[in-house]
């Protein structure tokens, strides 16, 4: 219900405005969407060569399955995509006769950009041989540069392609105007397809698409309606709720404004009903939603360029996450109990929402997002882990309909034993794939021989899902093949018997997987046009040399005071932040900031020391982290804060009065990466050796931490259980928590001994 609404609610709010397309357009624009998804898993999920290998064992050989593209062409061709998904959907300016028919001016831009993007394809297996450039190529290259500033300006907005524009200026002066060298090294080798829009195609989209496919199959309802069921009959509930439905959604979202828009069209009422004002409702959901970027397993864009980047696995990453995340969330929760018990909220009947009975029952939808955080953390290619994970939520998806027959806990059973054995190694595949066909084999015994299975959808999808693994099994292939067959399987299956069921859920499956395909290309379009843009700037700040006399600059100007450079690098993130998407933000800051405050830090072995296991020094990783963290937050920071303005719209409250208590309920973002920065260990995996003194130290950085937090969040609201906290108390409080951020025993020790003394004061008061 959500994901089908979801952007109806973008266009309440104005984040965006897109055009109303006819059907034959609209047609078009969802062809090249779909395309989008085919091209990514048939060349760079590599699911053309599975597909010669299988046939291959089975003793058949069809050559053209061996077609393959290198990472540039298939770059070529998705831009290719995202420039027909653009020009189509976005006018050229934000008027109603712009909107209402498709320009001449947009199919030649079109054309256009289809020729700039195709032209790279046919030329790239050329050029990687000889490595020369000529004119055409010069031509194409500063057409897809003008082509890609005027999609992002489109669909983003004119900052970030004025950012862009400045920046080519100075490199196309610094390099003498010879536009060979600009145009080689922007379109040919870097730039357009550096990194950035490389970790998009290769390894976001995966994720772009996974999320969609949750979004609408059903499982982000769940996790929401779930969450409100657990807790909306406390004091503060539905702000609690969002709170963790909001973590969670962020897990498969990693975007704050798509949260907002699909768990605060439920929670932000139900604030609202339970008490809550539009501006505290309205600034709850955003905190909450904009955490999602920082909550592993999936993180957001920006942190898989992050691991490329710094040359650290994705899943070592995650680990590096978990505290900083789990703190701003009981940051977070902390804040808003508080502010319940100010307001003298009671809790909601529970006649308002669904028994929670329903959704223990009901639990294993969530088996996706386990089976996800699993596959990163042992290793397992991102991209692949997103698709495995996928295939698992299709078929729980299937499992889930109430009005389809068929006993549930046996299919949920069926599913987890088949999930569970499709992990294990080549080694044991022979057994597994026996035991699998016995699984097979009791299905359809329990279909002809009992009432709990009936031939219906859900027998059909279980039965070919475990007849898949069956097949890999005995095949002898490896389990990152397996899992790959079931995403890619998974929804030709369920777009097969969706096809074929004359059930309403059935159809409706069958509807969510095709639009799922068609939303994923679509909502990929404005991440992908950011990071091309990031990449020219990328391109540029390398070209030119930009990038290391910027860092020293920034060096000097703080006089080599660390506090003071770590600010400067805040405010530059935030900035950077309020006009420009997370991935480009993150982009130019660590490649400008991080590396400033890598140089300031030179010299302490603290810092100096690798990442245990990779080259990476911990100052850089601490770096990148904390420019991270506060171009995410950019999102809550006034003046622009897009996801307070979505909370404060679907909350009918006064953006500024939301985007301040935004930032109010985020303090633990805020305050967090400068004690991480300074106390690396909380990020785990730059601990070289782990013994009980470490383990001790590390625990007592993570409780003083969130202390730290519980009492800014008293001094802030100014309250604390029965008693209103005096003006000056706060003060003080609010300074000793400020200097506790160096987490030293003593002002923490005061910290303690000053929120005991409110203990006991509360509950004198309570009594008096």
């Amino acid at each position: 219900m959500v994901g089908e609404n979801l952007e109806a609610i973008e266009k309440k709010i104005k984040l965006e405005t897109v055009r109303t397309l006819s059907p034959r357009l609209d047609r078009v624009v969802s062809i090249a969407a779909i395309l989008i998804g085919i091209f990514e898993i048939l060349f760079i999920f590599n699911f053309t060569f599975l597909l010669y290998s299988i046939f291959d064992k089975l003793g058949i050989t069809i050559e053209f399955l061996k077609l393959d593209f290198q990472d540039q062409q298939i770059m070529a061709f998705v831009l290719g995509m995202i420039f027909i998904i653009t020009f189509l959907r976005y006018p050229v300016m934000k008027k109603q006769k712009y909107l209402d028919k498709v320009m001449i001016l947009d199919y030649v831009l079109i054309i256009l950009g289809l020729a700039a993007a195709f032209y790279k394809f046919w030329r790239w297996p050329t050029y990687m041989v000889y490595y020369d450039v000529n004119q055409t190529d010069v031509i194409f290259g500063f057409l897809a540069i003008i082509l890609v500033l005027e999609a992002t300006r489109r669909a983003i907005g004119w900052i970030l392609p004025t950012i862009v524009t400045v920046f080519l200026l100075y490199g196309i002066r610094d390099a003498g105007y010879n536009w060979t060298r600009i145009a080689q090294y922007l379109y040919l080798d870097q730039g357009i397809f550096g990194i950035p829009f490389y970790v998009m195609t290769i390894y976001v989209f995966a994720f772009v698409f996974f999320g969609a496919f949750l979004l609408k199959i059903g499982v982000s309802d769940y996790i929401t309606e779930f969450m409100i069921s657990l807790f909306g009959t406390r004091p503060g509930g539905p702000a609690k709720s969002a709170v963790i439905s909001s973590g969670l959604m962020g897990t498969v979202s990693g975007s704050s404004v798509a949260n907002v828009l699909t768990t605060g069209t439920f929670t932000i009422p139900l604030m609202k009903k339970a008490g809550y004002p539009p501006e505290i409702a309205g600034a709850v959901e955003p905190v909450a939603s904009t955490g999602g970027q920082l909550m592993p397993p999936v993180m957001g864009a920006a942190a898989f360029i992050m691991a490329q980047f710094l040359g650290v696995p994705y899943n070592k990453l995650i680990i590096a996450a978990v505290l900083p995340a789990l703190i701003y969330y009981a940051g977070v929760y902390l804040f808003i109990d508080l502010e319940t018990k100010r307001l003298g909220l009671k809790g909601m009947p529970r006649e308002h929402f669904q028994p929670i009975s329903y959704f223990l029952r009901k639990i294993y939808i969530l088996l996706p997002i386990i089976v996800i955080t699993v596959a990163l953390v042992w290793g397992i290619a991102p991209h692949i882990a997103a698709v495995s994970s996928l295939g698992i939520a299709i078929w729980v998806a299937w499992i889930s309909k109430d009005n389809i027959p068929g006993h549930e806990h046996f299919y949920v059973a069926l599913a987890l034993v088949t999930t569970l054995l499709m992990f294990t190694s080549r080694e044991y595949a022979k057994p597994v794939g026996i035991v699998l066909l016995l699984l097979a084999a009791v299905l359809i015994a329990a279909a002809f021989f009992t009432d709990k299975v009936e031939f219906n959808e859900k027998f059909y999808i279980s039965l070919l899902f475990i007849l898949m693994v069956v097949l890999g099994k005995f095949l002898y292939m490896r389990k990152e093949e397996i899992l790959l067959m079931s995403g890619t399987f998974g929804i030709i299956f369920s777009l097969i018997v969706g096809y074929k069921s004359r059930t309403e859920d059935g159809k409706k499956m069958y509807s969510a997987t095709y639009e799922s395909m068609i939303d994923a290309g679509k909502t990929s379009t404005t991440v992908m046009l950011a990071a091309a843009s990031a990449g020219l700037i990328q391109g540029v700040l390398t070209m030119t040399g930009l990038v290391t006399s910027l860092g020293y600059k920034l060096v000097d100007l703080a006089g080599g005071n660390l506090l003071l450079l770590l600010i400067m690098a805040m405010v530059f993130s935030l900035i950077l932040g309020m006009g420009v998407p997370t991935t480009a933000n993150y982009v130019i800051t660590s490649l400008v900031a991080a590396p400033a405050v890598y140089t300031a830090v030179a010299g302490n072995p603290i810092y100096d020391a690798p990442v245990p296991g990779y080259s990476t020094a911990i100052a850089l990783l601490a770096a990148h982290f904390f420019v991270f963290y506060f171009g995410i937050l950019a999102d809550l920071t006034p003046p622009v804060a897009l996801a307070a303005y979505a909370g404060s719209a679907l909350a009918g409250g006064d953006f500024w009065k939301t985007a301040i208590n935004s930032v109010k309920y985020a303090l633990a973002g805020y305050i967090g990466p400068y004690i991480y920065f300074t106390h690396p260990e909380m990020f785990l995996i730059t601990v070289q050796e782990w013994t009980p003194e470490v383990a001790l130290r590390v625990l007592y950085y993570f409780i003083a931490t969130i202390l730290i937090m519980y009492m800014m969040a008293i001094a802030i609201t100014g309250h604390f259980k029965a008693i209103s906290v005096p003006k000056v108390l706060r003060v003080v409080i609010i300074a000793l928590s400020l200097v506790s951020a160096t987490l030293h025993i003593i002002p923490v020790g005061l910290e303690v001994a000053l929120l005991a003394g409110l203990v006991l004061y509360g509950k004198k008061a309570e009594k008096t």
